[in-house]
């Protein structure tokens, strides 16, 4: 606060007013005039000040977005009798506290710009340095959500965050159903993408920072309904839809609504939201298929095989005996979505808030370069609760209290619409088979009839809290925090069952003559792992207005994960590629993760002391830790519990002929030693660095912002 020659004005009495829900903060200025309120959620406001001698002051309008630390400077007029009010007291749009680059995505933007799918994460593509992963793709097991990189980090090396609370998939990256989509734009009030040097409050990623918050009831009783639909009425035929077929049909329905309002008038504030998908997506498939010469040379078996998985051709003939056939099958996708919201004031000094959410998605996905008998069957659920308490001790002091929980389930299989008779599997039932496997033909096809990796059933659960401090001492902006997650990731999976049936050419399918065949051997095969780790993190940040135009960010942050174990002791590992042995149990890797500092240090200067220019910089060491995405890699698929392997030129079709699947395995505890005798099994492995260290990004900035007529500014 300042007189008018531009002197500090202490004592003077403010308040803060929140414009939608009444609730009101009172402040006092220091002996320097200054004020901070750090918890004020995104909205709009109304700031009042009084002080005896001045005008008294109303300043409406004022709109805070998620992550702002406005700068909001007043300079007050000697007493007049009459009361200044300023209507349009919006806080400067440069930012003059915070080295860190970021945007934000408002409410606005997610009403008016158009968004395919309505998958809120998408505008984040609106921000500087964010880009569609493309190459990332979108796959049955890693997740379907839609992946972005920022600055050129990996989609895994990202967090979101929803009302502070970590929603990120199994393999850490975007979030989202089956159907590839984030869906509740509907309830999101705004989200915020940090990209560089952003404050110690985040971690656990070395990427950016997706976080989103939610929106809350208000005074006002307000809602909406929506229907939103797309068919194949005007689409033309893509081109590889045969001439003489009709367009493949389409139909997608997406519509919900939602409602908020006051349970109690500046009290009590509930809302709620649902979303629906109901889509039915043709799909147009061309795949590589025999041609009439080559289905004519095939005899026995092969002949078989041939008749029942390969369809005739209906396409070019590429040559080599190859051909191409193209299809058209209908991909059901069926989601829904709820949330719902619950505000209390319990006064000045207490508000509390709850959410629950809400997503279950199913696709029966078409795989458009495999022959139209396969499918893979898709399910997801993912259910976020968060409960946070805010509680003022004094002006100067303040507390955020965070639990939450997260549960993220995906469930992925193959499907197939042709039955192979027993009599022509890789491993028939006498020998333990209990499926028709995999095949592969050189220059024809990729693990024909399905993925290897299926069936895939994973369930994570994530327990968090978060704890902030926030303390006002002189110009210092303080904060000191902890948190903590407790993380369940319990997953079935049966890769390779059935085995793999290679084939270098198509002459070699032909004359049922194999290179090699890759199985997990029956009767040793343990699908069932629950992982159990934890990862905490502890920081203090300052945010020290040193002078009227220069704030420094200082900060230092230190986190850790603990060593992922499994609740029955079933990992294994080659610690050393000179260890004759695999090593059973936990540990499973050596924990590095104790010396994980990670400090912040930033400036906001303002050269020319009126708000429109901000000269900002910033550094930073962030650290993605060992988490869930990597125990795919190891431990499951290892001996003693499972035990995959390989034989070159087996029998076909039976390609365990022969085959002692109760011989001793290599390369285990109490496995044979002194080199692998002839008849013994040598497992195949896969292994983790026992010293595996966790990655870490350096981030620094240097940019300038200036303010420009119309509501424009540049950042360069």
């Amino acid at each position: 606060m300042y007189d008018p020659s531009g002197g500090f004005v202490p004592g003077a009495a403010i308040e803060i007013r929140n414009a939608e829900q009444g609730a009101v903060r009172a402040l006092i200025t220091d002996d320097k005039g200054r004020y901070r309120e750090p918890l004020l959620p995104p909205g709009e406001y109304e700031l009042r000040v009084k002080v005896a001698g001045f005008q008294p002051v109303v300043l409406k309008g004022i709109k805070l977005t998620i992550g702002q630390d406005a700068v909001l400077d007043v300079k007050l007029e000697i007493t007049g009798g009459v009361e200044r009010i300023n209507v349009s007291a919006e806080a400067p749009p440069i930012d003059l506290a915070s080295a860190a680059l970021s945007g934000t995505v408002n409410r606005s933007q997610m009403n008016d710009l158009p968004l395919n799918g309505r998958s809120f994460q998408e505008l984040a593509l609106l921000q500087p340095g964010v880009n569609a992963a493309v190459a990332a793709g979108s796959d049955a097991v890693g997740g379907r959500g839609k992946k972005i990189t920022i600055n050129g980090a990996r989609p895994e090396q990202n967090s979101f965050l929803l009302d502070g609370s970590d929603i990120n998939n199994v393999y850490n990256k975007t979030p989202g159903s089956v159907a590839g989509v984030l869906l509740g734009v509907e309830t999101v009030q705004e989200f915020q993408v940090l990209t560089n040097s952003y404050s110690a409050e985040f971690g656990r990623s070395s990427g950016g920072i997706i976080n989103a918050i939610t929106r809350s009831g208000t005074n006002k009783l307000h809602g909406n309904l929506f229907e939103y639909l797309r068919n194949s009425a005007l689409d033309a035929k893509n081109y590889f839809d045969p001439a003489t077929n009709r367009i493949p049909p389409f139909k997608r329905n997406q519509f919900g609504g939602t409602l908020g309002g006051p349970i109690r008038q500046d009290k009590t504030f509930f809302f709620g939201a649902f979303e629906a998908i109901k889509e039915r997506l043709g799909v147009t498939g061309l795949t590589n298929v025999l041609d009439d010469n080559a289905r004519n040379s095939a005899t026995g078996a092969v002949s078989s095989l041939v008749q029942i998985l390969f369809p005739r051709a209906n396409g070019r003939v590429l040559g080599g005996g190859v051909a191409e056939y193209s299809f058209t099958r209908s991909q059901p996708t069926d989601e829904y979505f709820a949330q719902g919201r619950i505000d209390h004031h319990f006064s000045e000094k207490d508000i509390l808030f709850g959410r629950y959410t809400f997503d279950n998605g199913n696709v029966d996905r078409q795989i458009n370069n495999k022959p139209p008998d396969v499918f893979f069957k898709e399910r997801s659920r993912n259910q976020y609760v968060t409960l946070e308490h805010v509680h003022t001790f004094s002006q100067r002091l303040l507390n955020t209290l965070r639990v939450s929980f997260a549960r993220s389930t995906s469930e992925v299989d193959n499907q197939r619409t042709v039955d192979v008779p027993p009599n022509l599997w890789w491993i028939p039932p006498s020998a333990g088979g209990v499926q028709f496997g995999f095949l592969t033909i050189s220059g024809l096809v990729t693990e024909m009839v399905g993925d290897y990796r299926l069936p895939r059933n994973d369930h994570l659960n994530n327990y968090q809290w978060h704890d902030t401090l926030f303390w006002t001492k002189a110009a210092h902006g303080l904060r000191f925090g902890g948190e903590g997650q407790r993380l369940q990731f319990n997953q079935h999976t049966t890769s390779q069952l059935g085995g793999i049936m290679i084939f270098t050419s198509l002459a070699n399918f032909l004359t049922g003559t194999p290179s090699s065949f890759n199985f997990a051997v029956p009767g040793r095969i343990d699908p069932d792992r629950g992982f159990r780790q934890s990862f905490y993190a502890a920081f203090v940040q300052d945010d020290y207005r040193w002078k009227p135009n220069l704030t420094l960010n200082l900060g230092l942050r230190y986190e850790f994960a603990t060593v992922p174990t499994e609740v029955n002791g079933k990992i294994s590992n080659l610690r050393s590629v000179s260890d004759s042995a695999m090593v059973i149990g936990d540990p499973w890797y050596a924990n590095p993760a104790l010396k994980d500092f990670a400090p912040r240090i930033g400036l906001a200067w303002d050269p020319f002391k009126n708000g429109k220019t901000s000269v900002r910089s910033g550094f930073g060491i962030f650290y993605d830790q060992l988490l869930p995405k990597y125990y795919v890699f190891s431990g499951s698929l290892n001996p003693p519990f499972t035990t995959r392997t390989s034989r070159t030129n087996p029998p076909f079709p039976n390609a365990v002929q022969g085959f002692n699947a109760n011989a001793p395995v290599c390369g285990v505890p109490g496995g044979p030693t002194g080199g692998c005798p002839a008849g013994n099994l040598k497992a195949n492995l896969q292994t983790v660095n026992y010293d595996l260290q966790p990655s870490y990004i350096m981030q620094y900035n240097l940019s300038v912002q200036r303010a420009l007529p119309g509501n424009w500014d540049l950042t360069l």
